[in-house]
C-alpha cells in the first residue's frame, strides 16, 4: 500500500515516481456516448443510411447508422459505433419507434431500444475490460423545410446502462485513480445518463451533410470518468422504396 504521492525535500516536494501521473490515468474513459441514431423519416418505406466521424477531445471514432420507416407511423433503427485511443470503444443498438408529422414544418419521433458495447482500456500498467448492456428511450423533435432538404433536430436520449467489470489487469497500487473508478462500477453497476444535443443536416432529396453534437451527464454518479460529448460530421443517404402508382 503506497500512502502518500510525494516526499518532502528541502528543495520542494518530489512527486513518488511510483504512482503514475492522474494526468495519464485520466486519458482512460469507462464510458463514452454514440452518436444518436435521428433518422427523421416523413414517409413510409423511407430508408436511410449515415456514415460519421465521431469525436471528443481525447477520442475519435465513427458512428454507422441505418434506420427504415415501415409503416406510417413506425419506425426501426440499428447503429453501430466504436471508438480507438487509450479506451478502445464499440457498441451497437437496436431500436423501434413512433414517428408523426406535426405540421408541414415540424416532426416528432420518440424511438427505444437496447444495446450492448464493450470498454477496452490500455492503462500505463496494464488493461482493464468492461462490458456495458444499456436501454434507452430516444424523443426528437424537429424543424425542417417542406421538402425535408433542410432538417434540424433537438434530441434528449435517457439510458439505463448496466457496467460489468470483466478483468483489471493493472497495477491498481500504482494507478489509484483508476483504482477507484474500477470500485465504483463494482458498487454501483447501474447509470442512468442523460444525452441531449442537435443534428442538423442539408443538401438535397437523397444525399446530406450531417453536423451533430450530444452531452453526456451521468445522473446516478457524476464522479465516474468518461467522455463528457459527442461531435458528429459526415453523410446521409435516403431512399424510398415507395412504388409509384
Amino acid at each position: 500500500m503506497v500512502f502518500g504521492l510525494c516526499s518532502c525535500w528541502p528543495g520542494g516536494a518530489i512527486t513518488n515516481p511510483y504512482i503514475i501521473a492522474e494526468s495519464r490515468q485520466k486519458e482512460n474513459f469507462y464510458y463514452v456516448p454514440s452518436t444518436p441514431n435521428t433518422p427523421l423519416h416523413s414517409k413510409k418505406n423511407d430508408i436511410n443510411f449515415s456514415i460519421l466521424s465521431a469525436s471528443h477531445s481525447k477520442y475519435s471514432g465513427a458512428d454507422l447508422q441505418a434506420s427504415y420507416m415501415p409503416g406510417k407511423h413506425v419506425g426501426i433503427m440499428a447503429s453501430y459505433s466504436f471508438a480507438n485511443d487509450f479506451a478502445k470503444y464499440n457498441r451497437f443498438e437496436l431500436g423501434s419507434g413512433f414517428v408523426t408529422a406535426l405540421s408541414d414544418n415540424w416532426h416528432f419521433e420518440t424511438y427505444a431500444g437496447f444495446g450492448k458495447g464493450k470498454i477496452s482500456n490500455n492503462h500505463s500498467t496494464g488493461t482493464s475490460n468492461i462490458n456495458l448492456t444499456h436501454f434507452f428511450i430516444q424523443p426528437a423533435v424537429a424543424l425542417s423545410t417542406e421538402n425535408k432538404n433542410i432538417q434540424f433536430a433537438i434530441v434528449s436520449k435517457f439510458a439505463g446502462v448496466n457496467f460489468t467489470v470483466k478483468d483489471t489487469l493493472f497495477n491498481t497500487d500504482r494507478e489509484p485513480f483508476s483504482t477507484s473508478q474500477i470500485k465504483s462500477l463494482y458498487d454501483q453497476p447501474f447509470h442512468i445518463m442523460w444525452e441531449p444535443g442537435f443534428v442538423f443536416r442539408a443538401g438535397w432529396k437523397n444525399f446530406q451533410f450531417h453536423t451533430g453534437y450530444s452531452f453526456s451527464a451521468d445522473l446516478s454518479n457524476p464522479n465516474l470518468h468518461k467522455a463528457n460529448g459527442n461531435f458528429s460530421l459526415g453523410i446521409s443517404l435516403r431512399i424510398n422504396t415507395q412504388k409509384n402508382n
